[in-house]
Formats: structure tokens, C-alpha cells, sequence
């Protein structure tokens, strides 16, 4: 039962808390956090949580990348990164408790050789070796191939691995003409994929139809607080949680697609598992740092989260 998350692009997150944040020339923080990251990290992170076995792939460079693939090892996430010679980045956030404020500001990543690239593939391809999923997340290092996802997801559809899909703009595009078995995307993705506003539940639904008809069996549209709707191709769910006071917004899309991709491995009908992963995605917003869920929050948050056909 073995998942392989991919991030291609992983990154440090740090975040400073700074309570009434004013843009002057001193700003001083009241809490720091620094935290191994990457949308395939989180979702790795969650699934080890819910004692589901996960490994890292990606690629890491220099000093913070070995302090990513420390913390790593120190939470018990089993990695097999492929290194490079550029550091790898640092994504900082500023978050002011007192207005809800939270700027996010967001490095390219390291540069990714062809060489680079080959020696990825090789170790991508051994590790797929008894997995069940494969989940590629996020962004594109600069210098890797616009159809990274693709090539990923065709060597995963050859050996029969589901292969779930949360990237944006052209990896999105080139990723679902490779069709993958679950894409997550945010409404904003979404609209940009399939080229038209979605301004209510039946353009949404449109839009779920479309992505449907490139071949993609099962897709989840993450709604932010609104929670997420979903189909496997039968019906359309929307999944809704209950109001919470919000802590933390990073990471949270990333905690659904892992609380997605558990409820999947354990055969929950399609609208229960929609449902479990909104409230894994909620749980997330209770504590600081990406995808670090109370399993005691996630399950009395999942009895409160209300599912309902569209």
C-alpha cells in the first residue's frame, strides 16, 4: 500500500508571525516557524500521520536541502531525493494574527539540469516498484521539461499505478493529456484549464464534465472554506465543513489530497472519502506548519463535515 509522492520542487516554509504588520523599514516577528515543505512533503506528511507508508521524491540541493531531508528523516518520512548543485528554496510567509493577513512570497526553486532530469526518472522508476499511487504535486523547477507530469504519468500508467495530479497552468494541461486517475485542482486551476469563468456550481459542474472527457476519472475541486466538490464520473458531490476558527491556511489543499488519497486506498465509497478529506483539509487550518493534523481534530471535525449530491 505504498504511496510515492513526487515534488519536483520542494521548498523550506517559514513563517513569521508579526501581529499588527506594518511595511516599515524594522519589523519584528513574534514567532518564527521553519518547516520541510513542498505539496507532495505534505501530502506525504499526512499520510504517514494516518500510518499509511509514503516516500519523498523530488529534488534538493545544498545546505537547506539537507536541512529539508533531515527533517524529514527526524519525522520518519522515508525520502530518496535526487540532489542538484542550486540550494533549494525558501518560501516565506507573513502572517499577522490580529487582521488575518498572510502574504506569501514564493521562490523559483533550483535549477534542474538534463542530467538532472535523467537521473530523477531512474530513481522514479525504481520506487514505483509495489506502489499503489503515485501523487505529483506542485510546481515545475526551472529547467525541467514542461511535460515532467506526463512523462511521470505515462511510466506509471504502464506499470498500472494510479497516478494523482495537483499542479497548475501548462503541467496541468500537459499532465491531464496524459490522464492521470485523480486531478486536484483549485477553482482558479481549474477555470484556467478548461478556459472559462467559473462562477457557480454549474459551471463547475461544466467543468468537472470536461476534464472527465480527457480521460481523468475521478476529480476534486478544492474550494478553500467552502470546502470541495467532487466526481468519479457517477455523481457530483459537494463536500462541506463546519466554520473553525482558522490558524493556519499552508498546506491545506495538500491535506486534502492526502486525506483523498487514504479514504481512496480504503475503499470508503466515493462521497465518504470526499468528505473525510475536507475535514483532513480543515484540520489543517488548527495547527501552525503544513499538514502537521491532530488525528483527535481530524476525526470529530469528519463527523461534522456534511456531504450532499449536486
Amino acid at each position: 500500500m505504498k504511496v510515492v509522492t513526487v515534488t519536483l520542487n520542494p521548498a523550506i516554509d517559514k513563517t513569521v508571525v508579526v501581529p499588527n504588520f506594518r511595511p516599515e523599514r524594522v519589523v519584528r516577528a513574534k514567532e518564527v516557524y521553519i518547516y520541510p515543505s513542498g505539496k507532495g512533503v505534505n501530502v506525504a506528511r499526512v499520510l504517514v500521520r494516518l500510518d499509511v507508508p509514503a516516500i519523498c521524491l523530488g529534488f534538493i540541493g545544498g545546505y537547506f536541502g539537507k536541512f529539508l531531508a533531515d527533517g524529514l528523516t527526524r519525522e520518519g518520512i522515508e525520502h530518496d531525493f535526487t540532489t542538484v548543485s542550486d540550494e533549494t528554496r525558501i518560501n516565506l510567509t507573513i502572517r499577522d494574527p490580529e487582521t488575518g493577513l498572510e502574504v506569501h512570497l514564493v521562490e523559483p526553486g533550483s535549477k534542474v539540469t538534463d542530467e538532472d532530469w535523467q537521473r530523477f526518472v531512474a530513481t522514479y522508476k525504481r520506487h514505483l516498484e509495489g506502489a499503489s499511487w503515485v501523487v505529483l504535486c506542485g510546481s515545475l523547477p526551472p529547467g525541467a521539461p514542461v511535460d515532467a507530469y506526463a512523462q511521470l504519468i505515462a511510466i506509471a500508467n504502464e506499470k498500472d499505478i494510479r497516478c494523482a495530479l495537483d499542479t497548475s497552468g501548462e503541467a496541468l494541461r500537459r499532465g491531464v493529456e496524459a490522464k492521470p486517475k485523480l486531478v486536484k485542482p483549485n477553482r482558479q486551476e481549474l477555470a484556467e484549464l478548461v478556459g472559462s469563468e467559473l462562477a457557480n456550481e454549474e459551471g463547475l459542474r461544466s467543468a468537472v464534465t470536461k476534464v472527465h472527457e480527457l480521460g481523468v476519472d475521478i476529480v476534486v475541486v478544492s474550494l478553500g472554506k467552502e470546502g470541495a466538490i467532487g466526481s468519479d464520473g457517477t455523481n457530483l458531490w459537494k463536500a462541506t465543513p463546519f466554520p473553525i476558527k482558522v490558524v493556519n491556511t499552508i498546506g491545506s489543499g495538500d491535506a486534502l489530497l492526502g486525506g483523498l488519497i487514504f479514504a481512496l486506498l480504503k475503499e470508503m465509497p466515493f462521497e465518504e472519502a470526499l468528505k473525510f478529506a475536507v475535514a483532513t483539509g480543515t484540520a489543517n487550518t488548527l495547527v501552525d506548519g503544513p499538514c502537521y493534523i491532530d488525528l483527535r481534530d481530524l476525526h470529530e471535525i469528519w463527523s461534522e463535515t456534511s456531504v450532499r449530491r449536486l
